[in-house]
């Protein structure tokens, strides 16, 4: 049996979470405080992705630099398109919205997946898409960081100043992110046809982006409605820096932190509303 000094330290730190009123700030507390849980979740995706294989990391090279040799021999020698490094103009987009849409789209299973750990443990169920976005993003990082220099000498594209703005975009496109994913998390745990139409969203907003075309090539009737599309901002300044080697608009930057301030908002508040239903719909 318990020595009462002991039961009474236990019950000290107990929480009656239903006496608990739900708030943004315990929310954040709750992350803070299980910091070393979402870090162990990321490492573990990592190391269960690249298990038993040989080459290891060197498999998700492979698919961008595949993507790399089809779309130069597709529009170079097939298309015939004679703007002048754009399959370098092309990748900074591809690789921008392949870890956007591999992150959202598995955010929509990272709560209702996860049933068995969520119904055993108590944790910030926020960890769960979160951690989904900083496994896509660790990815997305690694990746970029040997094909940017690698398309940088290839295309001989020189260093710039405006290329300082990257990280911070890198930042804002995260917070985006994580935030559309808590959202999607959230939704999916109350109505499962959210992961169904995730897929057919991502279809259509690729095409909403300028990933495989230049916003100069659109009519001017619809370039600011391309312009206004969650994604897009990041994507041109991603463009704006390397390719065009060119500090992004106002707009652009406005368009950039606003979406990840709203996104990132209404992902957590979402998530601290439903936070102890979540269980019960899984």
């Amino acid at each position: 049996m318990m020595p009462p000094a002991a039961a009474a330290a236990a019950d000290a730190t107990m929480e009656d979470r239903a006496a608990v009123r739900p708030s943004l700030g315990r929310t954040l507390r709750g992350l803070a405080q299980y910091g070393h849980l979402l870090r162990n979740l990321v490492v573990k995706d990592l190391k269960l992705k690249y298990r038993g294989s040989v080459l290891g990391f060197v498999w998700s090279l492979a698919n961008p630099l595949l993507m790399i040799a089809v779309y130069t021999v597709a529009f170079t020698y097939i298309l015939r398109i004679r703007t002048p490094g754009f399959v370098f103009y092309l990748m900074l987009g591809v690789l921008a919205w392949t870890f956007f849409a591999n992150a959202t789209a598995m955010s929509t299973g990272s709560i209702v997946d996860n049933g068995g750990l969520a119904r055993s443990v108590w944790f910030p169920r926020a960890i769960l898409p979160i951690a989904t976005v900083l496994f896509n993003f660790a990815q997305y990082l690694l990746t970029a960081a040997i094909f940017l220099p690698v398309l940088m000498l290839l295309y001989q594209v020189p260093p710039a100043a405006p290329m300082l703005a990257y990280p911070v975009f890198l930042a804002l496109q995260l917070a985006f992110t994580m935030g559309v994913a808590l959202l999607l998390a959230v939704g999916t745990a109350f109505f499962r046809d959210v992961r169904h139409l995730v897929d057919v969203a991502l279809a259509v907003l690729f095409w909403a982006t300028p990933v495989v075309y230049e916003t100069t090539q659109i009519p001017e009737r619809v370039r600011t409605v391309i312009l206004l599309t969650p994604l897009s901002p990041y994507v041109t300044a991603y463009h704006d820096v390397f390719y065009y080697r060119r500090w992004p608009a106002p707009e652009t930057w406005a368009l950039a932190a606003v979406y990840a301030a709203v996104a990132l908002t209404a992902g957590l508040w979402l998530m601290t509303r439903c936070e102890d239903q979540l269980t019960e719909r899984i």
